[in-house]
C-alpha cells in the first residue's frame, strides 16, 4: 500500500521501503505509554511506541532510518526503525537458552545480543549441525518491535 500525505507530497512512503525520519518527540500519552514523534520527509507526523525500542538509544533531535512496515486501511503507517545490530537476511549465532525436550513446544529458545528471549522454531533440530559450544546459527527473516524473528539456518541443507 501507499500513502501520499494528506495532499499531493512528491515523496510516496510505501510498505517495504526506508525512509529517513526525524525524532521530533518523546511524549507520554494517557493510554500511560510513551510514544517517539517521528516526522517523515514530507513533514508530517507519526507515533511509534517507545516500549520496543528502549536499547535503541534514540532521542528528540536524531534521524533515524525506518522501514515502512505496514500502512492499514485507515491510512495509519506503522514503522520499524533500523535495528541497531541486526540486518534483516544476515545470518548470526545465537547463545540457546532452552532446547525442545526442556518445554513442551518444539521451539528453541535463543537470547539476543540485548539479552531478550527469542523462539526460534526448531523443526528438524536433531539433523542440525549448526548447534555448538550451546550456541546456534541463525537468519534473521525480519524484525517486529525491535526484536529479530529467526530462522535456524543450516549450513547443510
Amino acid at each position: 500500500m501507499k500513502y501520499p500525505g494528506y495532499d499531493s507530497y512528491t515523496i510516496l512512503l510505501s510498505e517495504g521501503d526506508w525512509f529517513p525520519f526525524r525524532i521530533h518527540n518523546l511524549v507520554h500519552l494517557q493510554d500511560d505509554a510513551w510514544y517517539y514523534i517521528l516526522e517523515d520527509v514530507n513533514g508530517l507526523k507519526h507515533f511509534m511506541p517507545a516500549e520496543f525500542y528502549e536499547f535503541y538509544n534514540m532521542k528528540p533531535g536524531d534521524e533515524i532510518i525506518c522501514k515502512i512496515d505496514k500502512i492499514n486501511c485507515t491510512g495509519r503507517i506503522f514503522l520499524e526503525p533500523k535495528h541497531p545490530i541486526y540486518i534483516e537476511g544476515e545470518k548470526y549465532s545465537f547463545d540457546i537458552l532452552f532446547m525442545p525436550g526442556q518445554n513442551n513446544k518444539n521451539m528453541i529458545l535463543v537470547k539476543d545480543y540485548f539479552g531478550n528471549g527469542i523462539e526460534v522454531p526448531g523443526w528438524g533440530i536433531e539433523k542440525i549441525a549448526t548447534i555448538n559450544n550451546n550456541k546456534v546459527n541463525c537468519i534473521v527473516k525480519s524484525i517486529r518491535k525491535g526484536k529479530p524473528i529467526l530462522e535456524i539456518f543450516n549450513y547443510y541443507s
